[in-house]
């Protein structure tokens, strides 16, 4: 995206004329009146361990955990492939499992165990420590949804 200082227009590099939706605006704007968090390794957490997050957890769980179980438990290689357009970076945990970087400094994991004829799939998504000082439960909670559904339509 491409953000126009003073008149805060937002639009979408990838398409002629084409406005950022008002939600992804809203997250921009959240990230760059952010504080940058301290420098350091990745320390990865998950929702549930973000101050305040456990409020949000069941709305977390159904804009991303479940979508991406139900598009991905059953097809591995059509989440690498969708990550791979995205820019993902493939990680060894999971079955399969992908790094992307959302935002500078807004690494997150996104890991898949698939499912077979005895056990459900199962998710994760993961997020540096520093998520609780750049964003709010709510917005990390839209962001993932976002990341999420981008992969299932790309």
């Amino acid at each position: 995206y491409c953000i126009s200082f003073p008149d805060f227009t937002f639009s979408d590099e990838t398409g002629p004329e084409k406005e950022a939706p008002l939600q992804e605006q809203v997250l921009m704007l959240h990230y760059l009146l952010a504080p940058n968090p301290s420098a350091g390794p990745e320390n990865w957490i998950a929702y549930r361990e973000i101050p305040g997050a456990s409020f949000y957890f069941a709305a977390f769980g159904k804009r991303a955990i479940d979508p991406l179980k139900k598009a991905f438990g059953q097809n591995i290689s059509g989440l690498a492939a969708s990550a791979g357009r995205l820019g993902g970076r493939s990680i060894r945990t999971g079955d399969a499992g992908f790094t992307f970087h959302v935002f500078p400094h807004v690494p997150v994991q996104l890991i898949l165990w698939q499912g077979d004829d005895e056990f459900a799939p199962e998710a994760n998504i993961l997020f540096d420590k520093s998520i609780g000082e750049i964003l709010l439960p709510e917005d990390i909670a839209w962001l993932s949804g976002m990341l999420v559904y981008r992969l299932i339509s790309s």
